[in-house]
């Protein structure tokens, strides 16, 4: 599913977090838009989310090598043990966030880290932004622009939302819409 060694850029955050960034993450991005445009009309509103979007769920044996790949690349450096859960979608933003959200987690010792895959060719679909408060409109803001299987991987306890400059190119179609592969991972934090 995914390259083998890949090269991964960390991105400051605000508070000291990191972002991790890894381009061409995907062998084959363009299965996953083909299953997407396949599956096109079981994409369903999720209300969990934190932003307006539809999902569909992927079954576990989509969601285990992107565990996987978190596992032996990304999870040391961003100071998570083992994971313990994961949970996969392909989703379509329909509207821009109204405000940043942080995820979080239900046991003591544990963190969720998240990543987000796009996988729509048009950039200004929106990529991905950092802000140091709960507001959207921070100058203190990271932003990752979204790239064709671009892979970003973060803990997901940091404010985050999509950064959709133009909502008008989200919409409901796999082909032109902002489609992303998102996976949330609860993992056990690593004791200091």
């Amino acid at each position: 599913m995914f390259k083998p060694r890949p090269r991964i850029e960390a991105l400051a955050l605000p508070g000291g977090a990191t972002a991790l960034v890894v381009d061409e993450a995907l062998a084959a991005p363009q299965r996953w838009r083909n299953t997407a445009r396949l599956h096109a009309g079981e994409f369903r509103p999720d209300r969990l989310a934190g932003y307006p979007v539809q999902r569909i769920a992927l079954p576990p044996q989509y969601a285990t090598p992107i565990a996987l790949y978190f596992s032996e690349y990304l999870r040391d450096r961003l100071g998570f043990r083992r994971v313990v859960d994961v949970q996969a979608w392909l989703s379509l933003a329909t509207a821009p966030p109204l405000a940043p959200v942080r995820a979080s987690a239900a046991e003591p010792g544990q963190g969720t880290a998240l990543a987000v895959l796009f996988l729509s060719e048009d950039p200004a679909s929106g990529g991905l932004v950092f802000p140091a408060a709960p507001v959207l409109d921070d100058d203190e803001a990271v932003r990752v622009p979204a790239r064709y299987n671009r892979l970003v991987v973060f803990d997901g306890g940091r404010w985050h939302a999509p950064d959709i400059a133009h909502p008008d190119r989200l919409g409901t179609d796999p082909d032109t819409g902002r489609l992303v592969l998102e996976a949330r991972l609860t993992c056990r934090r690593r004791v200091s």
